[in-house]
């Protein structure tokens, strides 16, 4: 039963009707390569069918670069030439045959486009070293603007042409439009540069080439940064002007998003809450009449929320359906607990593609694999016990149980997920909690046997009598050979994240990886004062804004002793960074290349460049790495029929990498 009015109401952008409100929004992904021969990779086709399968209102392919030699990113579609609009329909009426409507987002790469992928300099409003590329752009001439404008315009045209029922030209993320609206990137003295008018003169003049080759009819969308949150950038004030100007330009609708690649705060990662960025839309709303698309928000309830109070008309989704392509229809049908959710996490979307890999998720490793992933019946049931329920034992555990065979998976603990328990715990990382839910619950209607508080040991193993046997172990933490390692003082990460140990004022961390950083993290911010208090001394005015820095933090001492010149190394590109700003935040104190000699007790003792030093703590919190904990599969080699090994249990990862050896090992079961 469907309990979402607003969300599954139709809708208009222009005079297109979309039979619900939610829409995906643009995203590369990377799939390699993007044409061949002039000829779109039948995997991107898959790869929008199936979304357009799980029932959106809008899908929105993405990015489509209007000049070949502009590409930001290593592989995506393209739209610069005739000859590609055959293949280009071919993607068109496969949408169309789930009566879904599909966009096209035009993308001039600007100063994103790396000389390396194009063969020339980048180019833009002004010239200025992009903070990604490390390359200097140079300023494009009013006669290169002037074909850059007509390249535009014909890249509308072709869309038409192909069948795209919209094109939504991106004026948001970075990119050379961006680029001409911004003052942060935009020095020019002419007409294009300046006021905001002039800023704004370069995307007038593509809207009104394009309307004279397609038509007052056809839909044209852009989508913005509602606020760049960049010194010397755009603010909302200046987003309210220019939605008000696109409207009067003839724009059909608004996708207002925050910042943009270079952002100065999180926006996607689960640092940032879930809606944090829906004033930006519901400022502009109030600003115009045309519709207004909103995102960052993920969840269908909220989304709902947002649609009632009329804060946006349109909620663009992104991750959640690289996650769960059918994620429309599920929440449509009221089966809200049989999503597989979005974690938030980065690992296989953003992480992948800013490295130039091609993007996966960790909760669907089919999610660009086309029918790779495809669970068919099993020819042959057999019976599969499983030994340990985290992330790559549930994963096998759901494959093999959905195709047929009889499972049962054991786990030591009194509740399956393993290593997400912890790794849920530091803040923005609850969503992974989600994951153990949508699994368990997964598990529960699958009805297999879940045998739980009991270590699997050879003689279980005799007494199940498994055809196949999958150890899923996972792993340790590593103890360190130093003096006092044993003391009463000393705990591990898992530990403090279990909470099985409650720490002193001061405490060391001994080592920076990830799992260090983010457990340093979680300590800084404990005892801090709650939003919800802050919130209500703010509304009676008896907390000065200047008091919030050191209220939001805790009221321990952290420092953070790493042996190499960085800490948060294994920690993903898109989130690497802000995890050490977090860190900064929260006063929490680093010393890199430091060597630890001694733990005792009264702190811990370690030398650095040549130097002896001590540093006075209350409790040391071990955080040097895991080791395999793979007992069980050798003592069953040539012991069963078949015997699999995974995850952590194989070589100490992450959950994304279980996960995805997991589905595979039970796909061929």
């Amino acid at each position: 039963m469907n309990t979402l009015q607003y969300l599954y109401r139709k809708g208009c952008l222009g005079k297109l009707v979309l039979n619900n409100r939610i829409v995906m929004s643009a995203m590369s992904v990377n799939l390699q390569p993007d044409f061949i021969n002039d000829e779109l990779n039948p995997r991107v086709i898959d790869y929008y069918g199936e979304r357009a399968a799980g029932g959106a209102g809008l899908i929105i392919a993405s990015i489509a670069y209007v000049e070949e030699q502009t590409k930001a990113t290593v592989s995506t579609l393209g739209i610069w030439d005739d000859r590609l609009i055959p293949s280009l329909s071919k993607l068109v009426q496969r949408v169309h045959t789930h009566g879904v409507k599909i966009g096209l987002h035009l993308v001039h790469g600007g100063s994103y486009a790396p000389s390396h992928l194009n063969g020339k300099q980048a180019v833009s409003a002004s010239a200025f070293t992009n903070w990604l590329t490390g390359e200097t752009c140079r300023e494009l001439s009013v006669t290169e603007i002037e074909k850059i404008v007509a390249g535009f315009a014909r890249a509308v045209n072709r869309a038409k042409e192909a069948g795209f029922d919209l094109v939504e030209y991106n004026a948001y993320s970075g990119y050379l439009i961006r680029e001409f609206l911004s003052p942060r990137t935009n020095k020019r003295n002419d007409r294009y540069g300046g006021e905001l008018e002039n800023r704004l003169q370069f995307l007038k003049e593509i809207i009104d080439a394009s309307r004279r080759e397609v038509g007052e009819d056809y839909t044209l969308i852009v989508k913005i940064s509602g606020d760049e949150y960049l010194p010397d950038g755009n603010t909302i004030e200046e987003a309210e002007k220019i939605a008000e100007a696109l409207q009067n330009y003839g724009i059909d609708g608004l996708h207002v998003s925050p910042a943009g690649h270079e952002a100065s705060l999180p926006l996607t990662q689960g640092l940032a809450p879930r809606g944090a960025f829906v004033y930006l839309a519901q400022r502009v709303k109030k600003k115009v009449d045309i519709p207004v698309i909103t995102a960052h928000i993920g969840d269908p309830v909220l989304a709902e929320e947002v649609l009632a109070e009329e804060k946006a008309d349109f909620i663009a989704f992104g991750r959640q359906l690289l996650a769960d392509p059918q994620f429309p229809k599920k929440v449509c049908e009221g089966r809200f607990e049989d999503v597989r959710p979005c974690v938030r996490c980065h690992q296989g979307c953003f992480d992948k593609i800013w490295v130039g890999d091609e993007a996966t998720c960790l909760m669907n490793p089919g999610a660009l694999k086309g029918r790779e992933f495809e669970l068919h019946p099993t020819q042959e049931r057999k019976k599969v016990m499983i030994a340990g329920g985290g992330p790559g034992g549930m994963e096998a555990a759901r494959v093999l149980a959905s195709r047929g065979h009889e499972v049962v998976l054991y786990d030591r603990n009194s509740q399956l997920g393993g290593q997400l328990i912890p790794c849920a715990v530091p803040p923005g990382k609850k969503d992974f909690s989600k994951a153990i839910k949508y699994y368990s619950t997964q598990l529960a209607k699958l009805n297999l046997r879940i045998v739980l508080n009991t270590e699997v040991t050879p003689q279980v193993v005799q007494t199940e009598k498994p055809q196949v046997l999958i150890v899923s172990t996972g792993a340790k933490p590593v103890i360190p050979s130093i003096p006092g390692v044993n003391g009463g003082n000393v705990c591990t990460a898992f530990d403090i994240l279990e909470g099985r140990v409650r720490t002193g004022k001061r405490v060391a961390v001994i080592g920076g990886g990830g799992i260090g950083c983010e457990t340093a993290y979680y300590l800084a911010c404990q005892s801090a004062m709650t939003p919800e208090i802050m919130t209500f001394l703010m509304r009676w005015g008896k907390l000065k804004s200047e008091l919030l820095s050191d209220l939001s933090k805790g009221c321990k001492e952290i420092t953070i002793l790493e042996m190499l010149p960085t800490v948060a190394r294994d920690i993903g590109i898109t989130r690497r960074g802000f995890l050490r700003r977090s860190l900064a935040m929260y006063d929490v104190k680093i010393i890199t290349e430091a060597e630890v000699n001694a733990i005792i007790d009264s702190g811990v003792r370690f030398s650095k460049e040549g130097e002896m030093h001590t540093i006075p703590v209350d409790t040391v919190v071990l955080s040097v790495g895991t080791q395999s904990d793979n007992v069980l599969y050798s003592q069953f080699q040539e012991k069963v029929p078949e015997l699999y090994i995974l995850g952590d249990a194989r070589e100490p990862r992450n959950a994304m990498e279980a996960i995805k050896e997991a589905a595979a090992i039970a796909c061929q079961i």
